[in-house]
């Protein structure tokens, strides 16, 4: 099968659901996980198998309440602790690449963090996501959007 010559245009891949956010997905950590990790394609509907969001929750909990960044045996031993689960290596470097290359991290010394905004504040989450996430999928509607009303201009004719 021949790719089409706009293939190799492709610089990343989101896959970004529509969810509704009921007021009870915020009264616990770990169903705000399920939710992030659902919403933002890193699991899918049908999903059963949880050890993403033991790698989520060890990563943010570095990140976010101890404020350093995590190597891959700091991860595996906070989920062998906390969730009395062993994670092999290559199963948490494939969910931490994805989240590498989705943007959210980067990996730096074999230590994983926070990919800042360049002229965000550090270790400010939101902003980042808004920065390597939100505004490519923006630029991508909007170029759409404006495909789209070429096409219709040249369907017009």
């Amino acid at each position: 099968m021949a790719e089409f010559p706009e293939s190799g245009l492709v610089r990343k891949t989101f896959t970004i659901r529509q969810m509704d956010l009921p007021p009870d997905v915020k009264l616990t950590r770990r169903s705000m996980l399920r939710w992030f990790a659902l919403s933002f394609g890193l699991i899918s509907e049908k999903e059963s198998r949880d050890t993403v969001l033991n790698v989520l929750d060890a990563l943010f909990s570095f990140l976010l309440e101890k404020h350093r960044a995590p190597s891959t045996k700091e991860i595996q031993k906070f989920i062998s602790e906390k969730f009395q689960k062993r994670v092999s290596e290559k199963l948490l470097r494939y969910h931490l690449n994805k989240m590498i290359e989705l943007g959210l991290i980067v990996r730096k010394k074999n230590k994983y963090e926070l990919n800042h905004a360049p002229e965000g504040e550090r270790g400010n989450i939101s902003e980042s996501f808004s920065y390597w996430i939100k505004m490519p999928i923006n630029n991508s509607i909007e170029n759409i959007s404006s495909v789209l009303e070429q096409l219709k201009q040249s369907y017009g004719k």
